[in-house]
């Protein structure tokens, strides 16, 4: 009988802090190559939010490979079918879904740190590395979603679908239709200042050779991604860093230290090494804009004061448009949505939102995005489903079985006509 024994798997890959180059070839589509390093960093992703330890459970983690090479497979024809139709995705669309896939990441783990370790990079090297997979998941989604617009369920179809499947399917958890008001602790003037300063003070030492780059960025950045090998982003194509950076990026001569550059991270000291094209190798060094006290006590009372403005929906409404951090949903009166608290990810939030009375303000909630007003419109109690009591739920559930039952056999379909090579999935991690 032969045993699979995982060495250095994602876990351990974390501890040692090192990192094998996985570029062997798990698949080909046509002319396209599915790497297994992007394999890998994908099922780590989906191992990550699961709280799965692959040392532990490498049958399961084996599975997510297999799964996670499949639906690339299943990207790549979906993309060039998407081309054919001109089906494309915003930037902005991309990375708000690369943003919120990584604060997933980090409250599924416990936080960054751990999140790291499961991931087996810096959230900085993942964010980079997993860019092109998102886009290829929202592209694949879009497009299926427009195959599958027209499909629709008739009363009969929910109520056979219900016949057929009312054991299995599961009790229904009680909802919270909640909004929030988000107020993010952000640094003053003064904050800004120390942060500007300190960049402009390590500009200077390097401008008068008392310091080098490298040294300089190992000793002051506070980017944990890239200061350990002097600031070396790599190349990088365009579109993957935030835009004050990326304008300074295209535009500054080469081997020419730029000015402390402003951004949502703080100020950055920024080099480019070389340009080719859309991308550009950079080095930089990040210098942190370090909050306060008074920067949290700013935006707690900022906090207290809008609580003591909102006596109605409608009033929260008004200031969650106006006030509100959260660009997702404040121009939406701030709603969250209905949200099931036994799976819901920001524990602060679901403690208090089971402890406010409906239709009545909280006091003010920190989290590690900063300070929450949270509002109850309604709950919606949980139970056994009936299709007297949850027909919304049910034929929402006929709906997804529809699609998904149209979807496999289309894509069935469409896999016959492309070349499709599957390798064995071994690297050298497993031995056999």
């Amino acid at each position: 009988m032969k045993k699979i024994i995982y060495i250095l798997m994602l876990f351990n890959l974390a501890f040692t802090q090192e990192e094998i180059i996985l570029d062997k070839v798990s698949s080909v589509v046509e002319d396209k190559v599915v790497l297994l390093s992007d394999v890998v960093l994908a099922a780590n992703a989906i191992s990550a939010q699961q709280k799965l330890n692959p040392s532990k459970n490498p049958e399961e983690f084996l599975k997510i490979l297999e799964q996670t090479r499949e639906s690339m497979i299943e990207q790549l024809i979906i993309i060039e079918m998407a081309k054919k139709d001109s089906v494309e995705v915003l930037d902005k669309d991309i990375d708000r879904a690369l943003n919120q896939q990584i604060e997933n990441i980090i409250l599924q783990s416990g936080g960054k740190e751990q999140a790291e370790k499961a991931l087996g990079k810096k959230i900085s090297t993942f964010k980079r590395s997993y860019r092109d997979d998102i886009k290829g998941k929202l592209l694949a989604e879009k497009y299926t979603l427009q195959l599958t617009s027209n499909i629709n369920v008739s009363r009969k179809d929910v109520e056979t679908f219900y016949n057929n499947n009312k054991n299995e399917i599961p009790s229904l958890p009680t909802l919270y239709k909640t909004r929030h008001i988000l107020i993010e602790i952000a640094p003053t003037k003064e904050t800004l200042n120390n942060s500007y300063e300190k960049a402009l003070s390590i500009r200077k030492k390097i401008v008068n050779n008392s310091l080098s780059f490298e040294e300089a960025a190992k000793t002051y950045s506070d980017d944990p991604g890239s200061k350990n090998i002097g600031g070396n982003l790599g190349f990088v194509s365009r579109g993957v860093f935030v835009n004050e950076f990326e304008k300074i990026a295209f535009t500054l001569e080469k081997n020419i230290l730029s000015n402390p550059v402003k951004t949502k991270y703080g100020y950055h000291l920024i080099e480019v090494l070389n340009r080719s094209g859309d991308k550009v190798n950079a080095r930089h060094i990040l210098i942190q804009n370090k909050l306060t006290d008074n920067d949290k006590k700013t935006a707690y009372d900022k906090t207290v004061e809008l609580k003591n403005k909102i006596n109605s929906v409608d009033d929260f409404y008004i200031i969650a448009k106006e006030h509100s951090k959260d660009n997702t949903n404040n121009l939406n009166g701030g709603l969250l949505g209905l949200i099931d608290i036994n799976n819901y990810q920001i524990k602060e939030l679901s403690n208090i939102i089971t402890s406010i009375e409906v239709e009545k303000i909280s006091n003010p909630v920190l989290t590690e995005f900063g300070y929450h007003l949270i509002w109850v419109d309604y709950i919606k109690d949980g139970g056994i489903p009936t299709l007297n009591k949850n027909w919304s739920e049910i034929e929402s559930l006929a709906l997804n079985k529809a699609k998904s039952d149209w979807y496999n056999n289309w894509i069935t379909q469409i896999k016959s006509k492309f070349y499709i090579k599957r390798n064995p999935l071994s690297y050298p991690q497993i031995i056999n």
